[in-house]
């Protein structure tokens, strides 16, 4: 109990007398004592595993070395097992088939025939060949009696029929030219024609045979007809028996032919006699003959 002033009274004093005779009576030796030899063990433990060594590097990469090669070793294995146990119970029952020749056949013709033994047609392209139809087969991939097992696609190259070139304009080339013009279009020069003419000059290109525009299979002949010149120019003597030579003679001199009478022979008159003859061929510096009555005959 306490007073009134808040300090403990004489039998509170007696009761804490007493508890604190019963807490020394407690002898604290009765709790377990720890040895020192115990906590000296514990120590060495802990000390021994901080000095055990660590695994050096090179232990570490050989480590994963040998883990790398336990895997790809396995993987092989299972490509191994999967090709040989697996994939042939997958594809157990299809039999193989031989790849018919499809030569000489249309495209459709020969996806009809593939599409009896399983087999797709595809289209790998087009060339021209003057030896097989247009629209026909001209090769094919596997060749024809390959085996094959499963749906094989078969490509195939489609014919575009004979290649044919259109014949160049020439007129005016020179020969070189022309045959650059001519080879450019898939064809080739056969032959040279050397002849006068007044169109173009010396050298340069008249006419082609076939000529320009004419169409020709591929690597088919054109000839060439060179100009060597004018050259002579010819006329065709007309028949001048029966008109009056005066009139005559002045139009053939204004043409620039030379005219000519026998001697003694009369100026005037109609004309009897002519050399060179109707109808023969002339040039300009040949001389014409002309003979008259001396006389208009009516």
């Amino acid at each position: 109990m306490t007073g009134a002033s808040g300090e403990p009274s004489p039998g509170d004093v007696s009761d804490l007398s007493a508890q604190g005779a019963e807490r020394a009576e407690e002898d604290p030796k009765d709790e377990p004592e720890v040895e020192a030899d115990e906590i000296l063990i514990e120590s060495d433990r802990a000390f021994a595993d901080l000095k055990r060594p660590r695994p050096s590097r090179h232990h570490r990469v050989a480590g994963s070395f040998t883990v790398l090669l336990i895997a790809v070793a396995a993987f092989a294995i299972g490509l191994t097992l999967f090709n040989n146990l697996v994939m042939p119970r997958l594809i157990h029952g299809v039999a193989d088939v031989r790849v018919p020749d499809l030569s000489n056949l249309s495209l459709e013709q020969a996806e009809r025939q593939l599409a009896m033994l399983g087999l797709p047609l595809s289209r790998a392209g087009e060339r021209f060949d003057a030896a097989v139809p247009r629209g026909f087969i001209v090769s094919q991939d596997p060749p024809a009696d390959t085996p094959v097992r499963g749906r094989r696609r078969v490509s195939v190259v489609v014919s575009l029929g004979e290649e044919f070139s259109s014949v160049p304009e020439l007129f005016g080339e020179s020969v070189r030219g022309a045959r650059l013009l001519v080879e450019r279009a898939g064809l080739r020069v056969a032959g040279i024609t050397r002849a006068p003419s007044s169109e173009v000059g010396e050298g340069l290109v008249v006419a082609s045979d076939p000529p320009a525009e004419g169409v020709l299979p591929r690597d088919a002949p054109v000839g060439l007809l060179v100009s060597s010149g004018a050259g002579r120019e010819y006329f065709v003597m007309p028949d001048l028996l029966g008109r009056e030579i005066a009139g005559v003679r002045r139009q053939l001199e204004a043409l620039g032919f030379k005219v000519a009478t026998p001697p003694a022979a009369p100026s005037i008159g109609t004309i009897v006699l002519q050399e060179p003859a109707p109808g023969s061929q002339i040039t300009r510096d040949q001389t014409i003959l002309l003979q008259a009555t001396g006389r208009m005959i009516r």
